[in-house]
């Protein structure tokens, strides 16, 4: 907890990868986020557990689909709650460049606004990040935007997802200069 007035006390936001043991909160996030009409996670919600298995995994290169590169998936926690979920893909592959790329960068619905976001991408760039990464985001979402300019990305091309059928801006994002404090580690 924060020290000061109780009134204004809020529990730290614990950043850091994902584990098996965060089955329940990943369940529930699952289920929250289906309710609110994410498709992802429509889809995912009916095997969270494993779709989690799935996803850690993949962070040691194990159950890759054809054409996938190691992904280490990490939480933005606040007690048992998640918060936040972000990607980062590792390597590179012949349609990326040879970089490591930041994905699904995505806030719970109720906790839209409050800075969650920031927080996880904040603590990646101090704690895990050593390299530059790409990060991307649907143009049409000016809250995850405002998420990557607040982190320094610098724009660099915008492409036209045919999949998801939407404009698609690309960024780079450097690691963190100085270290500073989200959370703990």
């Amino acid at each position: 907890m924060a020290s000061g007035h109780p009134d204004l006390m809020q529990p730290l936001i614990e950043c850091r990868a994902a584990r098996l043991t965060d089955a329940p909160a990943y369940r529930r996030y699952e289920a929250e986020c289906g309710a609110a009409g994410l498709p992802l996670y429509q889809v995912a919600q009916f095997g969270s557990t494993q779709w989690l298995q799935e996803l850690l995994a993949h962070a040691n290169g194990l159950h890759l689909p054809p054409g996938y590169l190691p992904t280490t998936t990490y939480f933005a926690l606040e007690g048992e709650a998640l918060l936040a979920t972000l990607r980062l893909r590792h390597g590179d592959k012949p349609s990326h460049p040879p970089v490591a790329w930041l994905y699904r960068l995505r806030d719970h619905p109720t906790r839209r606004g409050e800075g969650v976001a920031r927080t996880l991408l904040g603590w990646l760039q101090r704690h895990v990040l050593s390299e530059p990464v790409l990060i991307s985001c649907d143009e049409a979402n000016p809250a995850s935007l405002k998420v990557i300019a607040a982190a320094g990305g610098q724009w660099l091309d915008r492409r036209y997802h045919a999949g998801d059928r939407c404009w698609v801006r690309f960024y780079r994002l450097a690691p963190a200069k100085r270290p500073g404090l989200c959370g703990r580690q």
